[in-house]
């Protein structure tokens, strides 16, 4: 099925590419290699091939007009656990207007997105549908303001106590000094609205041994028989689904950003971030114990409104020859959780009774590189990606208490 899948995409890609011969047309595939593919306490790892392509087409409506058409393919196929593949599409539409006397510029834009999985995993399955608008003016040379709002909707396949309404408004200022340096300063308001008046969902693991106790309360009855029929060797459990009776309509966070960047020499450059986030009424839905995940977005588990933080990040990047760069990152970062017990392995409350606290020190280092071999427009324009990264996640959860460390090579081809 992979290579059917694979095949039809290259045979999508190729036509494309000659049916639309003005459009903005990138094609490539990341290979990852992890070792705690989904950042908890297992540390089990794999290796997960992701092919992509990005077709876009612009038509300008004047000088200093135009719109924008675009459709996004994401795959995502594992080497060892090839029942969790999934996909993302997405399509997306954007106008913008400049006003080149006032240096002001207009963005509007809408989007819909879906993501594909195998029944097993189909609670990750959800459909979004978007609307923004952003203005971005220059007061002065050096002084640069952008506002944008964001209204966003997603449903979920099988939990739709977590389908939700969200607003974002931001409002960021950039100013550019004499000396080579940035100010950036960004606030932003979210707002989610669920759709359902459930205020948070849990999970409690049913091993083996659980169910088979409670069917022995129940009797040898036919439904027994079928059960001692399914409970083999490879029986691992289930996950049972629990609601709680505090409800709320929705909740709200805030977030301030703030950053330095410097130009320390020709073609290097020092960035230093922090960034904090807010929840005024301490809400949260989430699930737990099913994991989270370094692909996409698995808000699920650990939605940004899950918790109050505090990040700080030193970038430094630098160019090199050859149409290349180097850019190197650290991260730390603490999380505490909104109204979310802290477990032990067993799902059990720990005795202090204290919510969850992560705290994070996360590396990351990135090379790309512009490849252009000349002998064929074919072998044009190609994008040389190599990541590695290093963290660990220390939580008085024992679930996600984890170490990580992963390295991948993206490649990527424009027509």
């Amino acid at each position: 099925m992979k290579k059917f899948i694979i095949a039809l995409l290259a045979a999508v890609i190729a036509a494309a590419s000659s049916a639309f011969a003005q459009a903005d047309l990138r094609v490539g595939t990341w290979m990852l290699a992890d070792d705690n593919i989904f950042r908890n306490y297992s540390g089990e790892g794999d290796m997960v091939f992701m092919p992509y392509a990005d077709l876009g087409y612009t038509a300008k409506l004047g000088e200093d007009q135009q719109i924008y058409f675009s459709y996004n393919g994401d795959f995502y196929f594992f080497n060892q656990l090839s029942q969790r593949d999934f996909s993302v599409h997405g399509g997306h539409f954007d106008y913008s207007r400049l006003w080149p006397e006032s240096q002001t510029q207009l963005a509007l834009g809408a989007m819909v997105e879906s993501r594909f999985n195998p029944e097993d995993y189909s609670y990750y399955n959800y459909t979004e549908g978007g609307l923004y608008a952003s203005l971005k003016h220059y007061f002065r040379d050096d002084l640069m303001t952008l506002v944008r709002y964001n209204l966003d909707g997603r449903g979920f396949k099988e939990f739709p106590e977590f389908n939700y309404v969200e607003q974002v408004f931001s409002l960021r200022t950039n100013w550019f000094l004499p000396s080579n340096t940035t100010l950036s300063l960004t606030g932003t308001f979210y707002n989610k609205s669920y759709t359902s008046d459930v205020q948070t969902l849990d999970s409690t693991f049913v091993s083996p041994e659980d169910l088979r106790d409670r069917l022995l309360l129940q009797g040898r009855g036919p439904m027994w028989m079928r059960m001692q029929q399914l409970l083999g060797d490879d029986f691992e459990g289930f996950y049972r689904y629990d609601v709680r009776a505090q409800r709320f309509p929705g909740t709200n966070q805030m977030a301030l950003e703030a950053s330095v960047a410097q130009n320390l020499a020709e073609g290097t450059g020092l960035m230093v971030g922090y960034s904090a986030r807010v929840n005024p009424k301490n809400r949260n839905r989430y699930l737990t114990n099913l994991g989270e995940s370094v692909l996409n977005n698995e808000e699920l588990f650990d939605d940004h409104y899950s918790y109050n933080g505090h990040e700080a990040r030193v970038q430094l990047k630098q160019l090199l020859p050859g149409e290349s760069s180097l850019t190197l990152l650290a991260t730390a970062r603490t999380r505490r959780f909104s109204n979310r017990p802290a477990l032990d392995l067993e799902g059990n409350l720990l005795a202090s009774g204290d919510s969850r606290r992560d705290r994070a020190v996360l590396v990351n280092a990135l090379f790309t590189s512009h490849i252009s071999a000349g002998f064929t427009g074919a072998l044009d324009d190609f994008e040389l990606n190599v990541q590695a990264g290093a963290g660990r996640n220390d939580s008085n959860d024992r679930y996600y208490d984890y170490r990580s460390a992963w390295l991948s090579i993206g490649l990527e081809k424009a027509f």
